[in-house]
Order: C-alpha cells, then sequence, then structure tokens
C-alpha cells in the first residue's frame, strides 16, 4: 500500500482507508467522511465538498459553519432556480445536498442550544431536505409524536406503488444526526430492498432536542412504544415485520427499546453497545470513576482542566452535555452511566445482528457482553480495515454494511 502524506486542504490523497478530502484538522476530516458517504447516494457532490474543504481553517471552528453554510445557501439557490424552470430532478439533487452542507454547518454550534445560528442552519437544513422530499418519486410523510410523554418525529419513506403490507425498518437518529440524515444513513438502502423506512429522532436528538429542549433518556422502551403504536396502523406496513436498526449511539438506544417492545421482529446493532457505565470506568480510570461514585467536589475541576483545555476538545464534550441537558462533566459522565443494558437484555428475544467495526470507539469492549446477555438469537459480524470497512459505523465501507445487513434482514424475515 502506498501512503502519501500530502495534506493540502481540499485535495484527495491515498491514506489507510483509501482516497479521502482534508482539511488538516483531525475532527474536521472526521467529518468531511461523513459527506463523501453521502456522495455515495446523491446527497452531497464530491467537488463541492474539496472545495469546502480547501476554504477551512483548520481548527477554526467559525469557518467550518461559514464555509458550509456558503455551499449550502448556494446550493439550495442553484435548486430554487432548477424548480422555477421545471427541473425537477435537478432541483432534487441540489436540495438533497444543500440539506447535507447545512448539517455539517451545525455540526461544532451545537455546544449551546439557544446559539442562533445553531437554530437557523437546523431550519435551513430541513427545509432544504423537505424541498426535496416534496420532489421525490417515493412515498414520503412527515411523522409527529406526543403521547404519554414521549415527543418523537421523522418520515416515513415507503416505495412507489400500491401500499401493499412490506417490512418497515425503524431507524433511529444517534447521537449527533437527525430524521433528515436518516434518508441517506437508513432509508434510500431500505427503499431499494423494497421495504419502509421510518428515519426517527427522539428526545435528546434533531428538532426534539433543538427546538423542544428534550435531552436524551436512557429508557429508549418508552420512547420506542409510542413510535411503534402509530406506526402499525399505517397503510403499507406490516406490522409481523418490523426491524430495529440502531447505528452510532442508537446502536444503544435501539436494543434498550427491544427490551420492552416485543412486535419488533428483528434487530440490528451497529456498533453493539452494553453498559456505558462500564465503557467509561474504563476509560476514566478506577480511581477517577470512584471519586465520581463519591460526589468528589474537586473532581470537576480536575477534569475540566483536563478535558476542556483544548477548544476543539472541549467544544466535543459540550455538545455531549448539551444532548443530555447538564451543564458540568461529572454530571454528563454520571448521566451517561445511566445508558445500561445491564440486567435487561435478557428480555430481547428477537434475533439480534451484532456488528462489531475494526477501530470504532463506540464499540469496545461492548459486543461481547451485550451479544452474551441477549435472550435471543445472536449473529455477530466483523468489519475490518484491510476491507475498508474500520472505524465508526464502518468509516466509508457504508456498501458493505449495507450488504450484511440487509442480507441478514432479509434471510431473517424470510423475504
Amino acid at each position: 500500500m502506498t501512503t502519501s502524506t500530502k495534506s493540502t486542504p481540499g485535495v484527495a490523497f491515498t491514506g489507510d482507508t483509501g482516497p479521502v478530502l482534508r482539511t488538516g484538522d483531525a475532527s474536521f476530516d472526521a467529518q468531511l467522511n461523513r459527506s463523501m458517504t453521502a456522495a455515495m447516494r446523491g446527497s452531497a457532490d464530491l467537488g463541492e465538498v474539496g472545495a469546502t474543504a480547501g476554504r477551512i481553517t483548520p481548527g477554526d471552528l467559525g469557518s467550518w459553519l461559514r464555509e458550509w453554510r456558503a455551499t449550502a445557501e448556494a446550493v439550495r439557490a442553484e435548486g430554487d432556480a432548477s424548480l422555477a424552470a421545471g427541473h425537477r430532478v435537478s432541483a432534487r439533487r441540489c436540495y438533497l445536498r444543500a440539506a447535507e452542507y447545512h448539517r455539517q454547518s451545525f455540526f461544532f454550534a451545537r455546544d449551546d442550544l439557544t446559539r442562533q445560528d445553531l437554530q437557523d442552519a437546523y431550519t435551513a437544513h430541513v427545509d432544504a431536505f423537505r424541498a426535496a422530499a416534496a420532489l421525490m418519486d417515493h412515498h414520503v410523510e412527515t411523522v409527529e409524536i406526543e403521547r404519554d410523554g414521549v415527543v418523537a418525529a421523522g418520515y416515513l419513506f415507503r416505495p412507489a406503488g400500491p401500499d401493499v403490507p412490506r417490512p418497515t425498518v425503524i431507524a433511529p437518529a444517534g447521537y449527533d444526526s437527525t430524521a433528515e440524515a436518516g434518508y441517506l444513513d437508513a432509508a434510500l438502502g431500505a427503499l431499494e430492498q423494497g421495504w419502509n423506512c421510518l428515519s426517527v429522532e427522539g428526545p435528546g436528538q434533531g428538532g426534539v432536542l433543538y427546538r423542544r429542549g428534550l435531552p436524551l433518556r436512557p429508557d429508549y422502551e418508552a420512547v420506542l412504544r409510542p413510535v411503534v403504536d402509530d406506526l402499525v396502523g399505517r397503510p403499507g406496513v406490516d406490522p409481523a415485520a418490523l426491524v430495529l436498526l440502531g447505528r452510532s449511539f442508537a446502536g444503544y438506544l435501539a436494543p434498550r427499546g427491544v427490551t420492552g417492545e416485543p412486535r419488533i421482529a428483528a434487530l440490528v446493532c451497529d456498533p453493539g453497545q452494553y453498559d456505558f457505565g462500564q465503557a467509561l470506568r474504563g476509560r476514566l480510570g478506577d480511581a477517577v470513576w470512584q471519586r465520581l461514585q463519591d460526589d468528589d467536589p474537586t473532581l470537576e475541576a480536575d477534569l475540566a482542566g483536563t478535558l476542556l483545555a483544548d477548544p476543539q476538545r472541549s467544544n466535543d464534550f459540550r455538545w455531549r452535555m448539551a444532548a443530555h441537558g447538564v451543564t458540568t462533566l461529572t454530571d454528563y459522565f454520571r448521566a451517561l452511566s445511566g445508558f445500561s443494558l445491564a440486567w435487561l437484555a435478557d428480555r430481547i428475544t428477537c434475533p439480534v445482528l451484532v456488528v462489531e467495526p475494526e477501530g470504532d470507539f463506540a464499540s469496545t469492549g461492548q459486543a461481547e457482553p451485550l451479544a452474551a446477555a441477549v435472550g435471543g438469537p445472536v449473529t455477530r459480524h466483523a468489519f475490518t480495515a484491510a476491507e475498508g470497512a474500520g472505524g465508526h459505523c464502518e468509516g466509508l465501507g457504508q456498501f458493505r454494511f449495507e450488504r450484511v445487513a440487509h442480507d441478514w434482514i432479509a434471510d431473517t424475515l424470510g423475504r
């Protein structure tokens, strides 16, 4: 393998995971990969992504927001011009790309939910996606649920044609995604299989967080239940063929949801996650963990001095705090520790696919206890960097993931 160390922003180079684009900033580059996978699904243009990356100043969070917003607004305007001229396909493509670029723009602006630039960018993200949805060939329904103290929202995508009963993939958003982003992350692949897909966000995700201010909750079974209640009454949904696809943080939310929802016929966890408290203890070390349990009043200052000193790292923690509705590191770690399947996983009796991508920071040490604890049959699949599918949620290897996951779903449902 030939590896180049060239780091000119915005240009292609060959590295351990193949051709990528770079800004010269590691955190920024990780997010660029998401737009590269969006390009595979027609929701980004590699040239536009590269040109935007070339204008971004490494380490400058404001530069990231400004340049992505500039690209998004330009592409949205092009879409409006195409639509006005009657060019629906070109307009749809522009709107999908604009939605992705707006999503990128506010990624690092989520440290404070009251930020006007976050609210403006999120609104533009949703508006661009809905403009695209109005031009799609398949069915798209907006879903809004408020029941039993639960707020959830999203989109139900159904193949074009008659509403015959079909399997439906339920795809919860992750730690930082939106229901709109679920179109390219989950829905397009499901539609190609002839399935429906519900892309859904709940507390701590997308508009439920940014507009309603509702933080993440560990008992996702309480969120999933009204979502399924709403789904099974809709046309074209086979209530006996509901599949829960949990990716990224939803690799925890999905199995937790199934512990209280027996109507799920199959479950995919990518990556499999079991107990955040256990994982957190391993990362903090026993001494710091004990101080956290003891409510040591000096711990916050010690942690902040280490973890919040670097602006980029500080931003990473602060947007996670915002998603959990807390403002200190110690409260964040305590909140995260409550996200656990310990003593609950045996309630999962449907078939489960546990995915393990090599090098995924979210799955370290978690797949094994999850697979051992569930009450139903388990299939495990490991993806590797050598095959181009290492990193968080398989990184750039999205079609490799879909082949494994979709084939398993079809075989499990007997379709």
